[in-house]
């Protein structure tokens, strides 16, 4: 008889069978039938999971292998952006011409330059040493391996932050190219909005003004109109909002006002201007911008001056050292497509001072947080009514101003003083 395995010939012995040259009993021939049985199930079973083993392992070194692969076109496409960053910075610092970038981002890139230099020498120097001991021994090269691998792993931190950063250096600064050209032609549109006189004297009625745009441009104007019957118009507006769109809007309400007193005729009056720059602020502006506005009327002949007010802070009028608003309601222009407003008049004497104003004069802050307020207004307004309209001008500016201390607009002021002759 051929020899036996030993693990075998052990599980008989377990099952009673020492004697190997007789045939056993039935009992004992369906125990080994069984015990065998089962052990092709287990064997069956541990082939079975070595195969899902397999087969998860084959699915997870794919998934590796596929982002090892992703990892390195992100990593080659980083490197090559930062590459033409690098040249494109490296020029517009270099270049004769004005950079159009600011100083302090030509710095960042020339040290992030001269850091990446250093660290690919380093790994360069490192990769070479490796390659030179590889002779040395076994010990020493997957020493050297090692380090290589950490220098590669950190040199491909640094290239994706630095690519990121230049990405967003770059965002930045268009973002702030083209907002300076927003803030440029704004203020332009602004500053041709407003009348180019100091000093405006008419009949009966003489004026001063002032008109400070806020470091981001906003939405302020103010003009005056010499009517056909002798009468003077008188418009003062702040649109919401900030930038580029608020100028547009404030072009289409100058327009629309331009477009009323030269057809309405002497039949113009205050309610008729607000409604037609309603229509055009609101086709316009979409209800997405505002304007708040006073369009008045003053007739020498009768003395008197006639409001119409568009949700805009209510003109002062100072007589006999007493302040009075004159108060005339209605909606912000844009609001709906079509408004009605009314009007105030109220009769004018000699000496009599009126001011408008925008809310950028009484919601100015201070570096504590303090408005200026309609009360400290007032109470100023009330004390130069007597001073000719460019002193009383000017004193409200100095406060205004003596008032913000070093914080810096947060909105246009605009201020309109006039003093009846």
């Amino acid at each position: 008889m051929a020899e036996i395995d030993p693990l075998l010939a052990r599980q008989l012995r377990r099952l009673g069978l020492e004697d190997l040259s007789e045939p056993p009993d039935r009992e004992t021939w369906n125990k080994v039938v069984a015990r065998i049985s089962e052990h092709y199930r287990h064997v069956a079973d541990d082939r079975s999971l070595l195969t899902r083993s397999l087969d998860l392992s084959t699915n997870e070194m794919g998934a590796l292998h596929r982002q090892l692969l992703a990892e390195r076109d992100r990593l080659r496409s980083v490197v090559v952006a930062i590459g033409d960053a690098l040249t494109l910075f490296h020029d517009a610092a270099n270049s004769q011409v004005e950079p159009s970038m600011p100083l302090e981002v030509t710095s960042t890139i020339s040290t992030a330059k001269r850091r990446f230099a250093s660290k690919l020498s380093e790994l360069l120097s490192l990769g070479s040493a490796g390659v030179g001991d590889a002779g040395a021994g076994d010990a020493g090269a997957r020493a050297d391996a090692a380090g290589s691998d950490e220098a590669i792993n950190e040199v491909r931190v640094q290239l994706v932050a630095l690519g990121d950063r230049l990405v967003q250096l770059l965002y930045d600064t268009a973002e702030r190219a083209s907002l300076k050209k927003q803030l440029e032609v704004a203020r332009a549109v602004q500053q041709m909005l407003v009348p180019g006189d100091d000093v405006i004297e008419r009949r009966s009625l003489r004026l001063a003004s002032h008109f400070q745009p806020a470091a981001e441009c906003g939405g302020d104007w103010w003009t005056f109109h010499d009517l056909p019957d002798g009468k003077l118009l008188t418009v003062i507006g702040d649109v919401t909002g900030h930038g580029i769109s608020s100028a547009i809007i404030t072009g289409a309400a100058k327009a629309a006002c331009d477009v009323a007193r030269t057809f309405g005729g002497e039949a113009l009056s205050a309610e008729q201007v607000l409604r037609l720059m309603n229509c055009s602020i609101f086709e316009a502006g979409k209800q997405r911008y505002l304007m708040t506005c006073a369009a008045c009327i003053f007739d020498p002949e009768a003395r008197s001056l006639t409001v119409a007010n568009a949700g805009h802070p209510f003109p002062y009028l100072v007589r006999n050292n007493t302040v009075r608003q004159i108060a005339s309601q209605g909606s912000p222009l844009g609001a709906a497509s079509s408004a009605e407003y009314t009007s105030s008049t109220v009769l004018l004497e000699g000496g009599d001072a009126l001011l408008w104003f925008t809310d950028g004069v009484t919601e100015c802050e201070n570096e504590a947080s303090e408005q200026f307020s309609e009360r400290r207004l007032r109470a100023l307004f009330q004390s130069v009514a007597t001073c000719a309209p460019e002193e009383a001008r000017d004193a409200i500016v100095a406060a205004v101003t003596r008032f913000r201390g070093d914080r810096s607009l947060d909105d246009d002021m605009t201020l309109v003083v006039a003093r009846v002759l």
